[in-house]
């Protein structure tokens, strides 16, 4: 419908334009034609004007919708609109957490100077179906630049792959903006894997702050935290087996989006 109305503005607002430039050419094409002697019918020209007048008046009202219209379809209120929330976003909440990309061997003993960071759930993670597929699409730390950052978590994958094509599991961590994840302990048993992440401060390279490197909050405010997903790759698959916190605490599975 839109279009239809676009078009018909469009030859309404031609056919003034017509008028308002050369009225004499558009009254022998629409109206000489009928008569028998064109010239001696022709109207004057104060009729002329008065008809170059209406047209200028019809073209100055289709100019008037138009700038309405698209005055109209301007949001000016872009800047109070709330940013579309990403998959992985809805999964897990705010702030949006980011994939650490990042291969590493779990340790079975964390430095008792890391802070212990609480998991708020898990996913499994199958690399060859690509699943979840919103954990392969969502921005990773590597992208991010947090990856650089002295004493962060593990090293950069191969060329042409990512942590994810040899992760088991995903755990969702929720950390002091100021830290980073430096270590993740697993511990295997025959009913139930124990797993443990650990923030620290970025580690200077001198080594002046090694005093400092536990001073995290565990449990910070939401404008003061950084989100990560840290794919994990397990000794053996779960298989069954739960997975706990390293206090014995089942971590949650959390449904796929």
């Amino acid at each position: 419908m839109t279009v239809i109305l676009i078009s018909l503005s469009g030859l309404l607002g031609l056919f003034f334009l017509w008028g308002l430039v050369s009225p004499r050419s558009q009254w022998y094409a629409l109206v000489g034609w009928t008569r028998a002697d064109p010239r001696s019918s022709e109207p004057s020209s104060g009729a002329y004007g008065v008809g170059r007048f209406v047209s200028l008046i019809g073209l100055l009202a289709l100019l008037t919708i138009a700038v309405s219209w698209g005055v109209g379809a301007i949001d000016f209120d872009q800047g109070d609109r709330e940013r579309p929330r990403s998959e992985a976003e809805r999964v897990w909440g705010s702030p949006t957490p980011y994939v650490v990309d990042r291969v590493f061997t779990p340790l079975s003993a964390p430095q008792e100077v890391l802070v212990p960071q609480p998991i708020n759930g898990y996913q499994i993670v199958i690399p060859d179906a690509r699943r979840p597929e919103y954990l392969f699409e969502s921005g990773k730390i590597r992208q991010a630049g947090l990856a650089t950052v002295p004493g962060f978590i593990g090293v950069v994958p191969l060329p042409g792959t990512v942590a994810l094509d040899t992760a088991d599991v995903v755990v969702h961590v929720r950390g002091d903006d100021r830290c980073i994840p430096q270590q993740v302990t697993v511990i295997g048993a025959d009913n139930a894997v124990q797993v443990g992440v650990f923030f620290g401060r970025p580690d200077p390279a001198d080594g002046s702050g090694a005093a400092q490197l536990g001073n995290c909050d565990p449990a910070p405010p939401i404008d003061r935290a950084r989100a990560f997903l840290i794919p994990i790759d397990l000794s053996s698959p779960l298989a069954g087996r739960e997975l706990q916190a390293l206090d014995g605490t089942p971590i949650p599975l959390v449904p796929l989006p």
